[in-house]
């Protein structure tokens, strides 16, 4: 892959983002944007530009969690959580020659553990949608392959496949995600939690995808090798 297409599947990402967050009433930005519009950015750092970084917002969230034998008492369509997992990473990341900055590790073994405690082998046909955390393009098109909804090295294919669109087979930060909602940091995994929530309810309005089953929510903390990485997976 060369840098040019590289850089054109990081603003795919983006634009899919905008879309996204041009549907939801509480997004940060709601407007569309085009390839052009990303690829002419300021540069902020090669080969991130102006439109690949999310904004930082101010921001709070709260969530209610039952026991689910108690979940209809409270109201008629609550969501269950299957899987809940947290890796930490030793700080790999700045003392060993052998890693390569190119995958999260952290990303990949909460992944795995979470598809084991859920009783999911294949992720990428039976995950409905996924929120992850894309506080810049590249992250997210690592993700994809991190949690197993590409095959290494195969992203680039699949963002030009469209395969993580609103209309994709694995619809990815329906919301708009960090990029578009919004990122008040400790705020963003429960707004990730709340679209899946919603989706899973068939309450997600113009951005709603077709019969989901199973969402996950991925959130990243500190630098690769040295992240805090939690993935929760929730169903209906």
């Amino acid at each position: 892959m060369s840098p040019e297409e590289g850089k054109r599947a990081l603003a795919m990402i983006e634009v899919k983002n905008h879309h996204n967050g041009s549907l939801h009433p509480k997004a940060h930005f709601q407007r569309e944007i085009t390839i052009d519009t990303v690829l002419n950015a300021p540069i902020i750092a090669w080969p991130l530009g102006l439109f690949d970084c999310c904004g930082v917002s101010d921001g709070a969230a709260a969530a209610i969690v039952t026991r689910k034998d108690l979940g209809k008492s409270f109201r008629s369509d609550p969501v269950s959580i299957k899987a809940l997992q947290i890796a930490v990473g030793p700080q790999e990341g700045y003392i060993s020659t052998e890693y390569d900055w190119s995958y999260v590790e952290e990303t990949f073994r909460a992944g795995q553990k979470a598809y084991q405690e859920a009783g999911i082998k294949n992720p990428r046909q039976e995950i409905s949608l996924a929120e992850v955390h894309d506080c810049f393009s590249i992250t997210e098109m690592v993700i994809y392959e991190d949690l197993q909804f590409s095959s290494r090295g195969r992203a680039k294919d699949d963002i030009e496949a469209e395969f993580f669109n609103l209309d994709g087979a694995l619809p990815v930060n329906t919301d708009g995600g960090l990029k578009c909602f919004g990122h008040p940091i400790g705020a963003s995994g429960l707004r990730m939690m709340y679209e899946v929530y919603k989706q899973l309810q068939g309450k997600a309005g113009p951005r709603q995808i077709k019969n989901p089953t199973l969402g996950l929510t991925h959130n990243l903390g500190g630098t690769p090798g040295s992240a805090t990485v939690s993935v929760l997976i929730v169903g209906n």
